[in-house]
């Protein structure tokens, strides 16, 4: 009998094969590394031209409203652009003058001294204030007169509430057209050969009388494309008169509130 060669086992010495030498990759990391490079932020063609054009879109609107500001400046008279300083000037002066009498008619009230007779003073100065503002005083002062003659009856309403709004804001204190005292409530509406003013006819010729700085309300009215350039394209002349002093006679007695009622003084 042919004997049988026993195998040889593996001994320990056996190299193993070199495939098996290399640290086998963490799984998925190939996805990773895609995934990262898909969420890179990336530049395309389009959106740089879309920022360029938002970038000079805005540059555009900028520099319009610069300019913007600037021509109504530049549209203005040196005599115009001097009455607009001279009227912020005074309007602020007048704002010091205010802040300097409450502060002075707070310290009497505080001090104790003859507190009763600053308070009857206080309370006289604001009555006569408030007399004039809401029209049942009549009051004097420099200011100007505003002729208008209107032979086609082309002035409107619109063209009287601009040039009562104009008035206004230049800083006038009392007003008065023809017999008719204007105040904070006033309102202007067409009539049959005139205007309504608070619910009464009123016919040219029409005569403003205003009270307050002369020179700062006739700048605002003259002013290039204000209310007296907008009268006289109708037709209509006028004529500004500054006056040392202007008397307004007209009074009204304000109507009383309806729904409005003082606020209770708080008390702590």
């Amino acid at each position: 009998m042919a004997e049988s060669v026993p195998a040889q086992p593996a001994t320990a010495d056996a190299e193993p094969s070199s495939d098996h030498d290399e640290e086998p990759a963490p799984a998925g990391s190939g996805g990773w590394t895609t995934l990262r490079g898909l969420m890179r932020p990336r530049a395309t063609r389009s959106q740089i031209l879309t920022a360029l054009l938002c970038a000079l879109l805005g540059f555009a609107v900028v520099a319009q409203l610069r300019q913007t500001r600037d021509d109504g400046l530049a549209s203005l008279r040196q005599s115009e652009l001097v009455g607009i300083l001279d009227q912020t000037t005074r309007q602020g002066d007048d704002l010091q003058r205010e802040i300097a009498e409450l502060e002075r008619t707070r310290a009497e009230l505080e001090s104790g001294t003859d507190s009763r007779q600053a308070a009857l003073d206080a309370a006289t100065r604001s009555a006569e204030m408030q007399g004039i503002l809401t029209g049942r005083l009549p009051a004097v002062g420099p200011g100007i007169t505003v002729n208008l003659t209107d032979p086609a009856v082309a002035v409107g309403y619109e063209h009287m509430v601009n040039m009562l709004e104009e008035l206004r804001n230049a800083g006038a204190e009392a007003i008065q057209l023809n017999d008719r005292r204007l105040t904070a409530s006033s309102y202007f509406a067409p009539g049959d050969g005139g205007l309504v003013v608070d619910g009464a006819l009123v016919r040219p010729p029409y005569q403003w009388a205003v009270i307050g700085s002369p020179q700062t309300m006739a700048t605002a009215l003259d002013m290039h494309g204000g209310a007296l350039a907008m009268i006289r394209n109708t037709g209509a002349k006028a004529v500004v008169t500054l006056e040392d002093r202007v008397e307004v006679t007209a009074t009204r007695e304000p109507a009383a509130p309806r729904f409005a009622t003082p606020q209770p003084a708080q008390t702590s």
